[in-house]
């Protein structure tokens, strides 16, 4: 990947393997799946290093162990949600301290997390003889998961907007309701989305195959 842009001027250069980070440039690890900001933190996770990491304006503040090639992760309160990716894992981190608080086993290979109230969906990509990605819901609460659909293809965005998921998926967008199993909104030619980012009357697409950005109107 490139660069992972984020609000506040927070933003990881992939290539030059550099945090920029309140005005300052730092060195990091390499291959940055995904960045968060957390009360003026940033939280670097690489699947290079199996490490999710914290730093403040002055740079590197801790780091932790987590997953096996990680790919993925949500921030919600005090806690860093981690797609563990083939440790087929969700692992739940403890802010600022990084300390883990629960993991819950899923099926296959979890790739993308988002968190919403007590539950948490994730992307697995499961081992099947057809490359195909499930939806899970996960209740916090009781630790239970709930397979909500299948897709052909490998895992390629997750995000949510106040009705429903935003998932992409290979060669394929789609907006699923809470509650339910049926697309409102299917965009098709997309690559694969490795990024979703929503705004008021439309979401952009980050298409990581063709590298560029496709805006689809609500």
């Amino acid at each position: 990947m490139g660069m992972l842009v984020r609000s506040e001027g927070t933003y990881v250069d992939n290539a030059a393997h550099r945090l920029y980070h309140a005005g300052r440039s730092f060195p990091c690890d390499r291959e940055i799946e995904a960045l968060a900001l957390w009360h003026g933190h940033a939280l670097l996770l690489s699947s290079d290093t199996d490490c999710l990491s914290l730093w403040d304006d002055d740079g590197l503040i801790r780091t932790a162990r987590v997953g096996v090639y990680p790919q993925d992760m949500s921030v919600s309160d005090d806690t860093a949600y981690i797609c563990g990716g083939a440790d087929g894992r969700l692992h739940l981190l403890h802010l600022p301290d990084l300390s883990e608080s629960a993991e819950y086993s899923l099926p296959g290979m979890p790739e993308r997390v988002h968190v919403r109230a007590a539950s948490a969906w994730v992307l697995t990509l499961l081992p099947e003889q057809e490359v195909c990605t499930a939806l899970l819901q996960l209740d916090l609460s009781a630790g239970h998961s709930l397979e909500i659909t299948r897709f052909a293809g490998i895992p390629g965005a997750l995000t949510a907007d106040d009705t429903g998921l935003w998932i992409g998926v290979s060669e394929l967008v789609l907006h699923l309701p809470y509650g339910t199993a049926k697309a409102d909104m299917v965009v098709e030619g997309i690559g694969l989305a490795r990024r979703i980012l929503v705004e008021n009357t439309g979401v952009w697409v980050e298409d990581s195959l063709e590298e560029n950005r496709v805006y689809v109107r609500t």
